[in-house]
């Protein structure tokens, strides 16, 4: 069979995948981890509605102080300025961050192009975007194809200055990699083994160590900006009355975690878990590992097994994001789809047929892959937030824009937009279990809380029926049929004994 242009193909494949999306462009944020997707949501609309300074992004669950940086709002600000065009409509978020997932698989192409010269590229792509990470992920209000698009740039940038000595491209990989690194570094940094091998392969590692002190300043870049975030993170009021209340100024933890996390094989069990069952697949694993056993020991192998290295450095040095949630494990989407395709070249190399029939084989093993993968992800994500829907749309429609609501719904956390986003209000989350009458006193009293909200089964009891049954301009909300109750007032402390 005759090759195609590889435009055609890369650009073939890439309209697959994006046919793939089609019908997950519409509809309201949906699960799994709503919360993370509400927040990238409020960062945006931060920037829309109450025009927040770039550099002062806002988070809902603040109060009235607002301000909080999470990451480097990049992609946030930028949607916001396409909301100022076409509208504050959902699909265009959803689409701006699937073109960054486009960019992303075409610079995965093109790096593999540098290194492979079979089908291992055009295979690597249409594997990487259709797993179930890679499918759920690149439509969400998320912002990490979008870091993944330039540190994949970078790689790509990085070695073509290699492979043609050319200092300009260098540079360009160097602004790559700047935005790479502030938006979210973990995704970026470990590419350096790939690109040092590829330099050493090249035989070209001293032009390029000559040059690399440059990939200083994009490190630099981000010191600056973690203390510029601290400093501002800082400046939040202390709310230590709600109990797990944090400012996001030590989160060494959060990133890093511990060595004894590391020192249990449930933890890494519970990683490798997720990379086999929401990355490869069974039938990925099986093709995966023939390449992975069978291919070629060439030069290209090594390279590939330096992306699968730095991957698992990466988890080892920020463990705890890993073990926390499962987006952190999308780079393995890049390195595993490497050895699936590996694999289906292999399987291709040895097919004893006509020409013209040679692809019919791969095409089986490539739709059973496709298959797996795609039931998988509309099974287990694409979830509608029900609940979370009719709370926020209730608390709307009960207070105005300007209002600082405290909510409570079951162990929602302080630092859980879930509610308040949708809502479009701002205020505090507190956990049902976590909530007392004196924390909206205190509230109300210092920082201009003006309603609450409290989901509850059933009706209040002891001091919260006290408390509630004093407050004015009351309305309840019956969500279910089991006496799942929203209730919501105005907080009024013009009496005194609540607060006693």
């Amino acid at each position: 069979m005759k090759r195609l242009n590889i435009n055609y193909k890369i650009s073939s494949i890439i309209v697959f995948l994006m046919l793939f999306r089609v019908f997950h462009l519409g509809g309201s944020i949906d699960s799994p981890h709503a919360w993370r997707q509400f927040d990238t949501n409020q960062y945006i609309e931060g920037y829309y509605y109450d025009d927040a300074p770039f550099l002062a992004p806002t988070v809902c669950w603040m109060g009235g102080h607002k301000t909080l940086i999470l990451e480097f709002p990049l992609p946030e600000y930028a949607v916001a300025q396409l909301y100022k065009i076409f509208g504050p409509h959902l699909i265009v978020a959803r689409l701006f961050f699937l073109l960054f997932f486009v960019l992303a698989m075409v610079y995965l192409y093109k790096s593999l192009r540098l290194v492979f010269d079979n089908w291992v590229p055009e295979f690597a792509v249409l594997i990487a975007g259709t797993m179930p990470l890679a499918l759920y992920y690149s439509t969400a209000i998320h912002i990490d194809f979008f870091s993944i698009s330039f540190a994949l740039a970078m790689l790509y940038f990085s070695m073509k200055a290699i492979r043609d000595q050319n200092f300009k491209t260098l540079l360009i990989a160097l602004g790559c990699a700047m935005i790479a690194m502030l938006v979210k570094a973990p995704y970026a940094f470990y590419f350096a083994l790939p690109i040092l091998l590829y330099a050493q392969q090249q035989g070209k590692l001293r032009w390029f160590l000559y040059r690399s002190p440059i990939f200083v300043l994009p490190v630099i870049a981000l010191i600056l900006w973690v203390k510029y975030s601290k400093a501002v993170n800082a400046q939040a009021p202390d709310w230590s009355l709600i109990p797990n209340y944090n400012k996001f100024t030590e989160m060494w933890y959060w990133y890093f975690g511990t060595m004894n996390q590391r020192s249990y094989w449930q933890t890494w069990y519970l990683i490798a878990e997720r990379v086999y069952i929401e990355v490869l697949g069974l039938f990925g694993s099986l093709v995966a590992l023939i390449g992975l056993i069978s291919y070629k020991k060439s030069k290209s192998y090594w390279w590939s097994l330096s992306v699968l290295l730095g991957t698992i450095i990466y988890v080892a040095i920020f463990f705890n994001l890993n073990l926390k949630h499962n987006y952190y494990q999308i780079p393995f989407v890049i390195c595993c789809s490497i050895f699936i395709a590996m694999g289906l070249q292999w399987i291709y190399d040895r097919i004893n047929t006509a020409q013209d029939f040679k692809f019919i084989p791969i095409l089986l093993i490539v739709v059973t892959i496709l298959g797996e993968y795609s039931f998988f992800a509309e099974k287990n994500y694409y979830k509608d937030n029900y609940y979370i829907d009719r709370v926020s749309s209730e608390i709307r429609k009960f207070t105005d824009r300007d209002d600082l609501v405290i909510v409570s719904y079951g162990g929602l956390t302080p630092q859980c937009p879930v509610i308040l986003q949708p809502a479009g209000r701002y205020g505090w989350s507190i956990p049902i279990h976590d909530f007392k009458p004196e924390q909206a006193v205190k509230l109300w009293k210092e920082s201009g809380a003006s309603k609450l909200a409290i989901v509850y089964g059933g009706y209040f009891e002891g001091e919260l029926q006290y408390f509630y049954e004093a407050m004015p301009n009351k309305k309840s909300v019956l969500l279910d049929r089991n006496g799942l109750v929203l209730y919501m007032c105005d907080l009024d402390f013009d009496w005194t004994r609540v607060a006693e």
